[in-house]
């Protein structure tokens, strides 16, 4: 489910703006991706994607255009790629080792309900070298149970 609503105009009312060059108040504007985040005591942040006074949408993300661009034949050549490995070593034998290994590279939270949350760290191996512009992310589970992501790479910066 996403957070913003497309039907709602642009926010025009200026209160994200204001409230952003205030010291005491934690709404910031990151003006490398014109997006407005509140942040919170330990530095973390919570994108804003509709005003909280006028309802109207945030400025347009410039986030996309820090990431290259994976085709769909680009998507299908790593995931046919992909299709049928099941288990780490499966995935070792068909691309050798990783570029990145991380005990605890991604992890997973319960969504709130009844009792109390539960998150799991799971292992996530990475493979930079199978494409030029995605990466291959291989999160590790249950008896060593492998599920795939590919996610675009950095833009090259000056």
């Amino acid at each position: 489910m996403s957070a913003l609503n497309s039907e709602a105009p642009r926010c025009e009312c200026g209160a994200l703006e204001t409230l952003s060059k205030e010291p005491s108040i934690p709404i910031v504007f990151d003006a490398e991706l014109n997006e407005y985040h509140i942040v919170g005591t330990g530095q973390q942040q919570v994108l804003i994607y509709h005003c909280i006074f006028c309802g109207g949408q945030t400025p347009a993300s410039r986030r996309d255009e820090l990431f290259m661009h994976v085709t769909k034949e680009e998507f299908e050549k790593l995931r046919k790629a992909t299709n049928g490995l099941k288990t780490v070593d499966d995935v070792v034998g068909a691309f050798g080792p990783p570029d990145f290994d991380h005990p605890a590279g991604i992890s997973s939270t319960e969504p709130v309900g009844l009792g109390p949350r539960r998150t799991t760290d799971f292992r996530q191996i990475t493979f930079s070298s199978l494409s030029d512009t995605a990466d291959v992310h291989v999160a590790i589970g249950l008896n060593d149970k492998v599920q795939f992501s590919f996610t675009p790479k950095p833009v090259a910066r000056d």
